[in-house]
């Protein structure tokens, strides 16, 4: 009887901790210059060290972004660029997100507005001008988050 109990409380435990912090949630994506709205599935996981945010768009899989969130580091890595954190930081009505940025050849530069738990609310530079939201907004509340997030970066 014993043994039971102890294989019992075992896989409970392992049921509870090793469970998979994965979320599939549905966002759109806006991006500066394009009047159209992409739809796109956010999957989170979380491990001790990183989280890992994949953003997969249902139109196109070459616009898919896989990023790699490091706690300790604070510091952000997409495809073979790691990004670091600016003194910089946005803050909209319910969060407030870093910058992080790399600085490209020819003086392109990268900027990402992120919030640890939420993930990427948007993209700057490079041709890469996303805005990512939960929910659908106008054309003109789009182009007043482009303007506060530059006016942001810029200060």
């Amino acid at each position: 009887m014993k043994s039971v109990i102890y294989y019992l409380f075992l896989l409970i435990f392992l049921l509870t901790c090793c469970e998979e912090n994965e979320q599939n949630i549905n966002l759109y994506c806006f991006e500066l210059g394009n009047n159209k709205t992409q739809n796109v599935r956010l999957n989170i996981n979380r491990t001790d060290t990183k989280s890992h945010f994949e953003y997969i768009f249902k139109s196109d899989s070459l616009k898919n972004i896989r990023i790699h969130y490091l706690y300790k580091e604070d510091a952000i890595i997409v495809n073979l660029d790691t990004l670091y954190k600016i003194t910089n930081n946005y803050k909209s009505n319910t969060l407030d997100y870093k910058m992080y940025q790399i600085n490209k050849y020819n003086n392109v530069t990268k900027t990402f507005v992120f919030n640890e738990d939420f993930g990427l609310l948007a993209s700057l530079g490079a041709g890469l001008d996303r805005v990512f939201l939960e929910d659908s907004i106008s054309r003109n509340t789009k182009e007043f988050i482009f303007k506060e997030l530059y006016i942001n970066l810029n200060i």
